[in-house]
């Protein structure tokens, strides 16, 4: 018998993000068997569902250094009170903005760290980290990569990883819905913020480079500021038939479980949940290898490829390679599944309280 035990998650907030979708997932996996509390500290922003009890601290960033300092401290004040009259088994702060006051407020706070810190922290994250990170029960890193760059960096000796889970049942079921909008014939699909981080247009580039664009449309996902650059090259490629930016979809996985390949071609990621829940529909992935992540999730050659950051013929290659050879197609599609098993949300789950 399960032992029932008392969980805080804590995160800034329930907007839209893979940190953010993963405590929403391990919320409702938590709540299966324990008594779990959701504590945000900004509501305004509620993109994704969550199980168990919402404690808001309405405790929204600030600008400027006082009242960013101010504000740091007020967050930790609330958390050490919350922490002392509901006494947490389990404590998960996840990200700098929840973690760090989280572990000033208790000891027993898990730091879970969700990016490349090598890339996205800056230089106050990382006093801060020097302070308070030896402090916490634990700092998870969301890769291998990651916790290296930690240990290189700070030496700490409470540091260890957790890839990110994927929810199996979840997005098979949604997988089943209609789609939104109609396809004919084969596509390419990728999907993310329309952001110079993702990198959309050395995909698009590559896609006019192959044979494939012949025979398959290139489907992107996602909503973001460059989104008139990108339409300006689709239509000096000559490519507005093939190309579509049907823009944000919240349910992706229709698309993602029919498309030939889902090509992730980012500058740099933490861990990207995307290539799981491609994999776990069964969809080849094609992916850079860019700084942590997408090493650690693509089997190259058997589960999908990865090709050098910003290197559009490489790409193009891969492209033609995976949508036009059946029997790596078949290969790649056999792989796929079995290669996340261990990452559905259930065990990943129970690693946590096992920290």
């Amino acid at each position: 018998m399960t032992l029932r035990k008392k969980i805080a998650l804590v995160v800034y907030s329930l907007g839209m993000g893979g940190a953010e979708k993963v405590v929403s997932d391990l919320s409702f996996q938590f709540a299966k068997q324990h008594d779990v509390t959701l504590i945000l500290f900004d509501t305004s922003r509620m993109y994704y569902p969550y199980a168990g009890e919402l404690v808001d601290m309405r405790s929204p960033s600030k600008q400027g250094f006082v009242p960013r300092a101010f504000n740091f401290l007020e967050r930790a004040w609330q958390l050490h009170g919350i922490f002392r009259r509901k006494q947490f088994d389990t404590i998960i702060g996840v990200m700098e903005h929840a973690s760090f006051p989280a572990i000033l407020a208790s000891r027993k706070t898990i730091a879970a760290n969700h990016c490349n810190p090598a890339r996205n922290f800056s230089s106050v994250d990382w006093l801060f980290a020097k302070w308070l990170f030896p402090r916490a029960k634990k700092v998870v890193a969301v890769s291998k990569d990651g916790m290296r760059i930690f240990q290189e960096r700070l030496g700490l000796q409470n540091l260890g990883y957790l890839y990110n889970p994927v929810n199996l049942t979840r997005i098979r079921n949604l997988a089943e819905e209609h789609p939104a909008i109609r396809l004919d014939g084969q596509y390419i699909v990728a999907a993310g913020r329309l952001c110079p981080e993702k990198d959309f247009a050395n995909l698009i580039d590559a896609y006019a480079q192959s044979q494939a664009r012949h025979s398959h449309q290139l489907l992107i996902l996602g909503e973001g500021k460059e989104r008139p650059a990108l339409e300006r090259q689709v239509k000096e490629l000559g490519l507005g038939q093939q190309v579509r930016l049907p823009g944000f979809m919240p349910n992706p996985y229709p698309y993602i479980a029919k498309a030939q390949c889902l090509v992730l071609s980012s500058q740099h990621e933490g861990f990207p949940v995307i290539l799981l829940e491609a994999l776990g529909l069964g969809c080849p992935i094609i992916a850079t290898d860019c700084e942590t992540g997408p090493r650690e999730i693509v089997r190259h050659g058997e589960n999908g490829l990865l090709v050098p950051v910003a290197d559009s013929p490489a790409l193009s290659e891969a492209i033609d390679r995976v949508c036009l050879d059946e029997a790596v197609q078949a290969c790649f599609r056999q792989e796929a599944s079995p290669s996340v098993a261990a990452l559905d949300i259930a065990q990943v789950a129970e690693r946590w309280l096992d920290v």
